[in-house]
């Protein structure tokens, strides 16, 4: 079964990602164009994301390009 799950923005942008690994301390997730790792402590259990966490690139394009089974 997959795990997908939504995350939040502060700015209340949110987007759909498949959980792909997780260790101890961080979590893997793909959209349909990106993958990028978050640290578990940036995501509390209702998938917001924390303030203090920086986005790269790769982070961003899991809001441009959400994860969708349908693709």
């Amino acid at each position: 079964m997959e795990n997908i799950i939504n995350l939040t923005l502060g700015t209340g942008e949110e987007t759909t990602v498949l959980v792909v690994r997780e260790t101890e301390k961080a979590i893997l997730v793909r959209g349909n164009c990106s993958s990028a790792w978050f640290p578990k402590a940036a995501i509390d259990s209702s998938g917001a994301v924390a303030n203090w966490i920086t986005l790269e690139l790769s982070h961003q394009f899991l809001w441009l390009a959400p994860y969708n089974t349908a693709i």
